[in-house]
């Protein structure tokens, strides 16, 4: 603990400065809650990026099981085959928690600067009650820091990945990173289309001309 307080402090001069930009103390505070989120935001995406580019073989491994399994198990179904469909579809299943697990983990990377500025947080506003300007049904008049950080943490990040994909360069980046051989999934509402072949059936019936059946033919 003291080693974790001793680096907050070193970093101390670094992040308050966010918190003073202006005179007025409520937009200060939000300003600097605004850059450390941020500052979290882009160092955790840095890392779930590197982590996922050199793991890609691995989590492209177990993304195209788990895509090609569940195709196989959804092609059983339309020729309605019970035994193939269970035995692919137990598959399926596997892969997809191996490539769950691994996107949770890279995405639990992803946060990790979280707790760091939170532990900031509390040694510079913890305790400290912050009034607000009206009262909150059951939370009152004042509340601490978390009550704005948490929110603000998650409108950043998702601003954050709605912009940055709209970047070319970040979407290179992504295309760096990208595992998979780009195999989609199958969905299962391809099990209620109709087969081609009952399609040109269909059609061909459609097009055949009318019978003259029943009418006398005029000489």
């Amino acid at each position: 603990m003291d080693a974790l307080r001793s680096m907050l402090l070193a970093l101390d001069p670094y992040i308050i400065w966010s918190f003073r930009l202006v005179q007025d103390p409520w937009i200060s505070f939000f300003l600097g809650i605004i850059f450390l989120n941020l500052v979290c935001v882009i160092m955790g995406d840095i890392s779930s990026l590197l982590v996922r580019r050199m793991n890609r073989k691995v989590y492209g491994k177990y993304h195209d099981q788990m895509v090609r399994h569940h195709n196989l198990s959804v092609e059983a179904l339309k020729h309605s085959d019970k035994e193939a469909y269970k035995a692919v579809n137990k598959q399926a299943h596997e892969a997809f928690g191996k490539y769950f697990f691994s996107q949770a983990g890279a995405f639990t990377l992803s946060i990790w600067p979280l707790p760091f500025a939170l532990a900031w947080m509390e040694l510079r506003f913890g305790g400290l009650p912050l009034t607000l300007p009206f009262s909150v049904p059951g939370v009152g008049d004042t509340v601490l820091y978390p009550f704005f950080f948490i929110p603000i943490y998650i409108a950043v990040r998702i601003l954050y990945g709605r912009i940055m994909r709209r970047v070319p360069f970040y979407q290179r980046i992504l295309a760096w990173a990208k595992h998979g051989d780009g195999t989609q999934m199958v969905s299962f509402a391809e099990l209620f289309k109709p087969a081609p072949e009952t399609i040109g059936q269909t059609a061909g019936k459609k097009d055949d001309p009318p019978s003259n059946s029943g009418r006398e033919e005029r000489p």
